[in-house]
């Protein structure tokens, strides 16, 4: 079945030859990575191509999109559009799809890089035009003491053997005086420097100021090889900016503002110079601002080569120096290139579309194509070249909006369609609850509850409205060639609202209950207070300072609550002091902007003093020796931990060497951290604090800042809901130390469990608290596994090489200690008030889903790749907050339950036995 092609690359696109004549016949293409604008206008250490950028050349600002990663930026330059979303399932790191490039049409590219960017232009090249000299840049280290200029010389070194050989070697040096050639060097020393010695410090601008001089070395090198004929153009610009503090991914201004600069063949001159206010000592009237994916156009310009066929840049023909009619026919091209995309993903559309429901793009159907056609068909014949110019403009903005129209063109049915899921998937996860709950309230009460009577004529109705849904849907579906996963989309919805339908008793069960308790208003209550503040969760995934308003509810909640008089003054004080002071971390900066080390040894000494007082000043008659010498021994870990943070810390300041046996020590006490929770009794209050400190040790280990007090907090303010939670049971002759992390959960059920669990008001409250949790710990102190959060000396204390899955891996245990943490204490809660973590689970699916409606229609895929890939991120993160707390309570489940000598007890006694 043919499928129609929605994506962002429009293949059997046909190219248009170009009919203007060529400025060059070569072009120089060098992309300095991670160089942002700013560390070109506004400091001198580029002093020769701020030269020419104000004098014989060009230069502005070139506008990227995010992602701002090294191959979506390549892919914008020299192919012209924004990378496909599906790259992401790569990494951004190869292709997912093939594409045309400025490479691809031309006669002969040769290209010097890190393997991953330049490989990226050779898949599907069939005719071998496109050579590749490569090395791989990930065995370089992250040391201070590294040289990050190695990986630029060895390519301007590699260029100048190239062009040695070529003295001497024939049959290269006549590829080389053949037109529409490209020679493309990728610098990646910027880009490294920039992440190891941060934007603005001296190593980064000795970096940049080296690269400065090569390309002075190399343009002056190539000249001479083609004894100054004036057909070279020269063009050095960046893939992506740079944060203050080294990191790239988003949308920071450093981050997607890139300089170019522009000289040589065909690079129109200008002869009045001022000062841009905007910059330090570069011309105004030398510069213009342009788009990254305008780049493609302007270099297929210089060669007269045809614009890549994906390609959705314009041509800035302002910066041309060309006859009148060159830069008509020029511009002409690109239009027709643009129109060309536009009427395949048009095409492809009307193919299969039905003709009754069909929606054309009115600005730009069949007869204006054909009239636009003949009109500047007309206009090239007349001479017309200035009208040309002007109505082609006009022509690549109609066709680029067009081509949008129709790559969205099946959203609202499909965003419909989606909505209608979510929401009966919400009623059927409320059918589960109710199904097995409002049952057996009736039967144990024995409840008279009216039974509705079973209307056979609606039964039959419906399942004929039912049927014939299915039918027109697939029917549709099935005329229109539409995709496969369409009948998912669409299908769905009809699936989950019949199942929902056949609870319809169990919703008037449910209505007469609350009506007979008289909780009508409670529970209207209850649902607002629940619903908005899913919707506060929602929107704090894009502004965090919405956290703080469900925190703060959090905070007064016990107020309101019928049960407040069980909880003691002091203990409401502390749970309020907790809240506010997890609130103030949402509006706190990211983390990963600013080293504060003061900070992690300041939260690591105030857990230290916490652990001495709970364990001298709190300890009673059943308080195990086991679990005191392993408490002291956790203790001096944590001592022996911030001790290293310091040191390593104060090392990479001073610019020396980190201790590699420190490193050792670390991955040591990685370990035992990780294991010495198990050798706690199960005593909960005893495992608790063995699970959190070594929790919080591991976190300090990859702290840099305000982070690790936020953990501190973070354990601080659960517990306290714990505490808040056994109050409210108003159990006179247990205390809360007396509770065990027990298998068999059969201590104290004679105490508080009544005949039947049912799910109460407290359950929903309970799953909220905890659902609150979870996303307070992803994104309280902002997404840590963001890539534009990301801080080298996070990973210090463990390496200092680039080792991607090392750093992956410890960057994902970072995550995932805040999580674990949420988890044991809410493990112990379930075991507290006996909840049923099947119920818990469910009502948790239920207000990520709340979530998810909502956030599907801040989903977007128009406008800045920031935008976009924030918007998909957010919606992702909330669909898979069930399946990742089915994990984490696994894990919790494990670190609570589990006893390190029971399990070798076992073992040894089974042997034992055996003999």
């Amino acid at each position: 079945m043919y499928t129609p092609n929605l994506s962002l690359i429009d293949y059997d696109v046909v190219p248009y030859e170009p009919i203007h004549e060529p400025t060059s016949n070569r072009l120089i293409l060098f992309v300095v990575d991670g160089l942002r604008a700013e560390s070109f206008v506004n400091h001198t250490t580029m002093p020769y191509l701020r030269y020419i950028a104000n004098s014989e050349g060009r230069w502005g600002i070139s506008h990227t999109r995010v992602p701002t990663e090294s191959r979506p930026g390549h892919v914008a330059i020299i192919a012209g559009f924004y990378e496909d979303p599906s790259a992401v399932t790569q990494g951004w790191k190869d292709n997912p799809v093939d594409f045309d490039s400025v490479f691809n049409r031309t006669k002969y590219t040769w290209s010097w890089g890190a393997y991953d960017i330049v490989d990226i232009f050779t898949k599907g090249t069939v005719d071998g035009h496109i050579y590749v000299t490569k090395f791989d840049p990930y065995d370089k280290a992250f040391c201070a003491d590294k040289s990050n200029m190695l990986l630029d010389e060895w390519v301007f070194q590699h260029v100048q053997k190239f062009f040695n050989t070529a003295e001497t070697d024939a049959f290269l040096n006549k590829k080389l005086h053949t037109n529409k050639i490209v020679l493309f060097l990728h610098l990646l020393g910027t880009d490294t420097s920039g992440h190891t010695d941060k934007p603005g410090t001296q190593n980064f601008l000795r970096t940049v100021e080296h690269v400065d001089e090569n390309i002075k070395d190399i343009e002056e090198m190539i000249r001479n090889f083609y004894k100054n004929d004036g057909k070279t153009t020269f063009l050095m610009t960046s893939d992506h900016g740079m944060t203050n503090w080294g990191s790239h991914g988003t949308g920071d201004d450093h981050e997607t503002q890139t300089p170019y600069v522009l000289w040589g063949a065909g690079v129109q001159q200008v002869k009045h110079l001022t000062n841009d206010k905007e910059t330090k000592n570069m011309s105004s009237e030398h510069r213009y601002d342009i788009e990254q994916a305008d780049l493609a156009p302007l270099m297929s310009t210089f060669l007269s080569i045809p614009v890549p066929v994906n390609s959705i840049g314009k041509l800035p023909v302002d910066l041309l120096n060309m006859t009148l009619p060159n830069r008509a026919k020029a511009i002409y091209s690109n239009s027709k290139q643009l129109l060309s995309q536009y009427n395949k993903k048009k095409q492809d559309v009307e193919d299969h579309v039905i003709n009754i429901l069909y929606k054309p793009y009115k600005p730009l159907n069949s007869e204006k194509i054909e009239e636009i056609t003949t009109f500047s068909e007309k206009l090239l014949n007349e001479n017309q070249y200035e009208e040309l110019i002007l109505f082609s403009e006009e022509v690549m903005n109609l066709s680029l909006a067009g081509l949008n129209y129709y790559h969205n063109y099946y959203q609202k049915p499909l965003l419909i369609a989606t909505t209608l899921s979510f929401l009966g998937w919400i009623v059927c996860l409320f059918n589960i609850l109710l199904d097995d709950n409002v049952c057996a309230l009736i039967e144990i009460y024995k409840l008279k509850c009216a039974k509705p009577k079973e209307n056979y004529i609606l039964k039959c109705f419906t399942k004929f409205v039912t049927g014939s849904l299915y039918i027109v849907t697939i029917g549709l579906i099935y005329v229109q060639n539409l995709p496969y996963l369409y009948y998912l989309f669409f299908l769905t919805p009809i699936i989950l609202w019949t199942n929902a339908l056949k609870y319809f008793d169990i919703w008037i069960y449910t209505f007469t209950l609350i009506r007979m308790y008289r909780r009508v208003f409670n529970t209207i209550i209850e649902i607002c207070c629940y619903t908005l503040g899913c919707l506060a969760m929602g929107l704090s995934l894009t502004h965090r300072w919405m956290l703080s308003i469900p925190l703060i509810g959090m905070g007064f909640w016990p107020c309101f609550s019928s049960s407040r008089n069980l909880i003691p003054k002091q203990l409401h004080a502390c749970w309020m002091f907790g809240c506010m002071l997890l609130s103030i971390f949402s509006f706190m900066p990211v983390v990963g902007r600013a080293v504060y080390i003061e900070l992690v040894l300041l939260a690591g000494s105030i857990w230290m003093l916490a652990m001495m007082m709970f364990t001298f000043l709190w300890k009673d008659s059943r308080t195990n020796r086991r679990d005191i010498i392993i408490t002291l021994t956790q203790s001096i870990i944590m001592g022996l931990s911030l001790y290293i943070i310091f040191i390593q810390a104060r090392r990479y300041e001073q610019r020396f060497a980190l201790l590699g046996f420190l490193q050792t020590l670390c991955w040591i006490i990685l370990v035992v951290m990780l294991l010495l929770p198990f050798g706690h009794t199960r005593r909960m209050s005893s495992r608790l604090l063995g699970v959190n400190t070594s929790i919080v040790n591991i976190y300090l280990l990859l702290s840099v800042s305000h982070e690790a007090l936020f953990i501190v907090v973070l354990i601080f303010n659960i517990t306290c809901w714990m505490i808040i939670e056994f109050k409210f049971l108003n159990l006179n002759n247990v205390k809360l130390t007396d509770y065990t992390f027990s298998k068999d959960s059969e201590e104290l059920d004679t105490i508080i469990l009544p005949v039947y669990r049912t799910l109460t008001s407290n359950d929903f409250r309970r799953a909220f608290f905890f659902t609150l949790y979870i996303i307070l710990a992803f994104f309280g102190t902002g997404n840590i596994a963001s890539l534009n959060s990301f801080e080298i000396r996070w990973v210090i204390c463990f390496t200092t090489s680039y080792q991607p899955f090392i750093i992956t891996g410890l960057v994902f245990l970072k995550t995932l200690m805040p999580f674990l943490c949420v988890g044991c204490t809410f493990k112990a809660v379930q075991h507290i008030t006996k909840a049923t973590s099947e119920y818990l689970i469910t009502i948790v699916l239920i207000y990520s889903n709340i979530m998810g409606t909502q956030l599907l229609y801040y989903v977007k895929n128009t406008g800045s790749w920031l935008e976009i890939g924030t918007s998909i991120s957010q919606f992702v993160i909330v669909q898979i907050i069930t399946l990742f707390i089915v994990d984490i309570n696994i894990f919790s489940k494990i670190w609570t339950e589990e006893d390190i000598y029971s399990f070798a007890f076992k073992i040894f006694g089974r042997r034992k036995k055996n003999a």
